[in-house]
């Protein structure tokens, strides 16, 4: 009871009452609350995480620092003028004594610390060699200027030596050494030779980009399709090296030269003639009218001063000075300026017809006439063996039936003969042989 007595009094005194605690006690729980939270990961607090962090950061740019430091110091006696490199025209000039890598870019000479490779200009690639002391160990090469440029006022093939006595390999890449083509553009179907500079025992092998390879020395190849062909040279040099060597070959398509007559069936020198062009992939065009006329237009219209033989061409060309050509032989044969005669027919047996034939009817068939258009006059004669006339007329509609007064003919050659005129002003005179053929 005493007990319950001393909690009522402690409660009822003490209940409102603030307790401040002393200050020792303060800074001892302030302590441990900031080492509970530096141990712990509470993103807007500084602690142990963050510290670590900072500490690895520090470390590491102090060692980049360090490293890029040293990198300079040793790249400081390996610099060399631009100035005192001139391209070299000579292949792989010294043996590797370790395999080299190849670095190709247009700079400066420069070596980084950290690489064997000479960087160059376009034509030339130099790679500094590893050379192995007497104690086994590769050794870093140096070159100094005064010594590669000595080297490089050796004419023709040159092994500069390294300081540390490492080899310093000078390999021109230009794709002139490996092959020439005779010409490098050109219109299909273009046709090139490559001429290759293989030693005794080297061996090649050629790919045109078009599908097609070749392992001659000094191929030819026909580009029949235009394009552009990336053709690339491998050669197997006898030592083991192997090249690769490409250039790129531009075909040009060829124009197609093609045009027409009208009007088809033309009367020379009454129609005036235009020419319709369908030709293609040209920019300049030339006609030749066969009677010593030209033109350059696209289309022309001419007219002919009389009738004739004419032969009609043209020329084209394209931007790339490709070219192509078309000739029309005797561009009016088919004109309505002839006269052509059979040389056999079957008259009728079942008597005489009188000559009068139409195209229309079979009875022509029977008839012997000629074919013929742009007829102005006419005058036909047949003729015996003996040179007797048995028929003539001057009407083109009408042609012999095969009948003398009345009389089938004997089957065998009588002559024929015919003259006169075209419309256009023009004589003919033609004689030749007809077979009479009976049943």
């Amino acid at each position: 009871n005493d007990d319950m007595i001393i909690k009522e009094l402690f409660r009822r005194n003490l209940e409102n009452a603030e307790i401040i605690p002393d200050a020792s006690v303060k800074s001892k729980l302030m302590s441990r609350l900031d080492w509970h939270e530096f141990i712990h990961f509470i993103p807007n607090k500084f602690n142990i995480f963050y510290l670590s962090g900072v500490l690895i950061a520090t470390v590491a740019a102090v060692l980049i620092i360090n490293s890029s430091g040293r990198a300079a110091n040793q790249l400081q006696d390996l610099r060399i003028p631009e100035k005192t490199v001139s391209p070299v025209k000579t292949e792989t000039i010294a043996a590797t004594v370790a395999e080299p890598v190849m670095h190709k870019e247009k700079s400066s000479f420069t070596i980084p610390a950290t690489t064997n490779k000479v960087q160059t200009t376009d034509d030339m690639v130099i790679t500094v060699m590893e050379s192995i002391s007497d104690s086994g160990k590769r050794e870093n090469n140096a070159i100094s200027s005064t010594g590669f440029n000595q080297a490089l006022n050796i004419k023709g093939l040159f092994t500069p030596s390294l300081n540390n006595g490492s080899k310093l390999q000078i390999r021109n890449t230009s794709k002139k050494l490996s092959f020439e083509p005779s010409v490098t553009e050109g219109c299909a179907p273009l046709k090139i030779l490559f001429n290759n500079n293989l030693s005794g025992n080297d061996s090649c092998f050629w790919s045109f980009g078009d599908g097609g390879t070749a392992s001659d020395r000094n191929p030819e190849w026909i580009f029949d399709v235009e394009g552009e062909y990336n053709v690339v040279l491998k050669t197997f040099r006898s030592n083991g090296n192997i090249e690769t060597s490409s250039t790129l070959i531009k075909v040009y398509p060829k124009p197609s030269a093609r045009f027409e007559i009208f009007p088809d069936k033309a009367i020379l020198p009454d129609d005036e003639i235009r020419f319709l062009n369908y030709s293609t992939e040209a920019v300049k065009y030339k006609w030749e009218f066969g009677d010593g006329n030209t033109s350059e237009l696209f289309e022309p219209v001419h007219k002919y001063q009389k009738f004739g033989v004419y032969d009609v061409q043209l020329v084209i060309s394209s931007e790339k000075g490709c070219s192509d050509s078309l000739v029309i032989m005797n561009a009016f044969a088919g004109s309505v300026y002839f006269i052509d005669f059979p040389n056999a027919f079957i008259p009728n047996p079942d008597g005489p017809a009188g000559g009068y034939y139409s195209s229309k009817t079979d009875e022509s068939a029977r008839i012997f006439h000629p074919s013929n258009a742009g007829i102005a006059e006419y005058q036909l004669k047949i003729f015996n063996k003996t040179g007797m006339l048995l028929f003539e007329t001057n009407d083109i509609n009408t042609g012999w039936d095969g009948y003398y007064q009345g009389q089938l003919c004997n089957r065998g050659v009588y002559i024929w003969k015919v003259r006169g005129n075209f419309r256009n002003g023009e004589t003919f005179i033609k004689m030749g042989d007809v077979t009479l053929l009976q049943y």
